[in-house]
């Protein structure tokens, strides 16, 4: 006996969530309706599942896609994620709007102020750029993925660009480190001079220069840093 199947239902929840390093996506379902959005949210933020979003404050992007909602339907939606202290909406928009606004967010590197003393052998590490005031001592070593500024004395090991941005630079009142690497790129400085300076690529070369020119070739980074995106 051959029995007639019913068609194979899809079975996607209403709302999807994805994790970056910028924060949570929500992805709203277009085809699914207002109340089936919330009520998924609702048991999904404050449910047993809700356990996994407590911690502190992240930024939400949510995205609604093509659908067009009253103020009424968006206000509803909004009002579930509110119940979550911790969260906070950065974006509400289409995928594209979604999307723009997380690399905005992805490109704009967090800065970081370390004052005193970098002693001998010790180790910093930070995530984006960093200023030192003060003296980065022999042996000690600097971390960043930006940039590093020294604002005193860099006689250790500073390593700008962690992870791969060749666009990152060193720089240092009196620059005489035992070590320079950016990005993958290492090199020794060239005896000391009065003047304050910075590290640089070039290609795949390391350049010194002094810090008079660095207002230009920073300008200049960062437009080419704009034609890479386009």
């Amino acid at each position: 006996m051959i029995l007639e199947s019913e068609p194979l239902m899809d079975h996607r929840p209403p709302v999807t969530v994805k994790g970056t390093r910028e924060g949570l996506t929500f992805l709203l379902d277009e085809r699914a309706d207002v109340d089936q959005i919330c009520a998924y949210l609702e048991t999904l933020i404050t449910g047993e599942t809700g356990k996994l979003f407590e911690g502190p404050t992240v930024d939400v992007y949510v995205d609604y896609g093509k659908r067009a909602l009253t103020p009424q339907e968006t206000w509803r939606i909004l009002d579930v994620f509110r119940k979550r202290d911790n969260f906070l909406v950065r974006v509400w928009g289409s995928a594209k709007e979604v999307r723009d606004t997380s690399r905005r967010h992805r490109d704009a590197r967090a800065q970081h102020i370390y004052h005193g003393l970098v002693r001998s052998g010790q180790p910093l590490s930070f995530d984006g750029d960093v200023v030192i005031i003060g003296d980065v001592n022999p042996s000690a070593v600097v971390e960043a993925t930006g940039d590093i500024y020294v604002f005193g004395r860099l006689l250790g090991i500073a390593h700008a660009g962690v992870g791969g941005d060749e666009t990152a630079v060193v720089a240092a009142a009196e620059f005489a480190p035992m070590q320079i690497r950016i990005a993958d790129v290492v090199s020794r400085a060239p005896q000391m001079r009065a003047t304050m300076e910075y590290a640089y690529l070039e290609g795949r070369e390391m350049r010194v220069a002094e810090m008079k020119y660095f207002l230009p070739w920073h300008k200049i980074r960062k437009r080419s840093g704009r034609d890479e995106r386009r």
